[in-house]
């Protein structure tokens, strides 16, 4: 999985950021439109954070829907 450290301006600090899985991107089409452009955007893995940007673009960040984070709470027990 490829990851990055870049600044999260959820979580306020620099954070691993990794690129968003089939799932994820899937959402972030279906609440931005088909002609939204998925296939670059960053997930901080921050606990409990949902950010996420395109690389190098902090200024296009958007928020994951809630459900992921139960997802990611059932994975990690």
């Amino acid at each position: 999985m490829r990851t990055r450290t870049l600044d999260c301006p959820t979580c306020g600090t620099m954070q691993i950021f990794r690129i968003l899985d089939k799932e994820e991107r899937a959402a972030v089409r279906e609440e931005e439109g088909p002609g939204f452009f998925v296939d670059n955007l960053w997930r901080c893995t921050g606990t409990g954070c949902l950010t996420y940007y395109p690389q190098f673009n902090k200024a296009g960040y958007g928020r994951l829907p809630k459900k992921f984070l139960a997802e990611e709470a059932a994975a990690g027990e």
